[in-house]
This record gives C-alpha cells, structure tokens and sequence, in this order.
C-alpha cells in the first residue's frame, strides 16, 4: 500500500501556480498536498514569490492560469 502513496505523491507532487482573480495577483503554492494561497497588489511582487517558491520546492517552472 506504501508504494500506491507514494506513486500518488509522485502524480499530485508540488506545484507553484499564479494567476490573477479578484483585482489581485494570486500565488499557490502545493506543498505535500497542502495548499497555500498568498495575494498580492502587483504582479511582479507576486512573480518574485512565485520564483522563489519554485527553487525552494526544486521545481522546474510557475504555472500561469
């Protein structure tokens, strides 16, 4: 059953997104399957999160939504 978990963790994984709803600028961020949402005025306050989080996860990219 550990190796289904694990299988599921590798699918679902971490994942950083932006988008822009609201009038404000959006940042999620997927961290072992807990979701963390964080607004923002400007958009490249928003980006400069969103970057960083992509490197602290060891990820490849931000998706735009």
């Amino acid at each position: 059953m550990a190796d289904l978990f694990d299988r599921i963790d590798n699918v679902l994984g971490n994942s950083v997104e932006l988008f822009f709803i609201n009038e404000l600028w959006t940042v999620r961020v997927v961290e072992d399957g807990v979701a963390t949402v964080t607004t923002y005025a400007d958009e490249p306050t928003a980006t400069e999160f969103a970057e960083a989080e992509v490197k602290r996860l060891g990820l490849t990219a931000i998706i735009r939504l």
